[in-house]
């Protein structure tokens, strides 16, 4: 390979993007998290603001159990 080819996914790194894919992750939301040049949350929240709906807030204020060992 030249020293201008990109450098591709190594195989693990495909596959754990697969695997959050799969869990419904967007793929906007992985893109962002893998850019070099990635935004801090803390200046994303800052600029933008907390949503006027907490929609990852349970209605009743307990995490609800999802089935699969995970909460």
């Amino acid at each position: 390979m030249s020293d201008d080819t990109p450098e591709t996914l190594a195989v693990p790194d495909a596959e754990r993007v697969r695997e959050l894919l799969e869990a419904h992750v967007p793929l906007t939301l992985i893109a962002d998290l893998t850019a070099a040049e990635a935004v801090p949350s803390q200046e994303i929240l800052e600029k933008e603001g907390l949503p006027e709906e907490e929609w990852w807030q349970p209605e009743n204020g307990t995490p609800q159990a999802s089935g699969d060992g995970r909460s």
